[in-house]
């Protein structure tokens, strides 16, 4: 278990360090990332700035753009279909 900070100024660093850690954590989490998939259930992420990782993810969004240009209905559209769906074969 980690000691606690002494001491004010020691308490006032251990909560900016946390702050900042949950920063980068969240700032992480939210960037975009490339699975690989070498054969079935074996993932790996493309590291960012890998070669390749800028083509790759330009290529996604142009097809995430062409899905969703067949398809104009909202998320939530869609979702209120399945649900409407389900509640049809109860």
């Amino acid at each position: 278990m980690k000691d606690q900070p002494k001491g004010a100024m020691a308490r006032a660093t251990a909560m900016a360090e946390g702050a900042a850690t949950a920063m980068r954590r969240r700032q992480r989490d939210r960037e975009p990332r490339v699975l690989l998939y070498r054969k079935p259930g074996d993932p790996r992420v493309l590291a960012p700035g890998a070669k390749g990782q800028d083509r790759v993810l330009e290529v996604a969004e142009k097809m995430v753009a062409l899905a969703d240009e067949a398809d104009p209905q909202t998320r939530r559209q869609r979702r209120a279909q399945r649900s409407a769906a389900r509640e049809g074969d109860a």
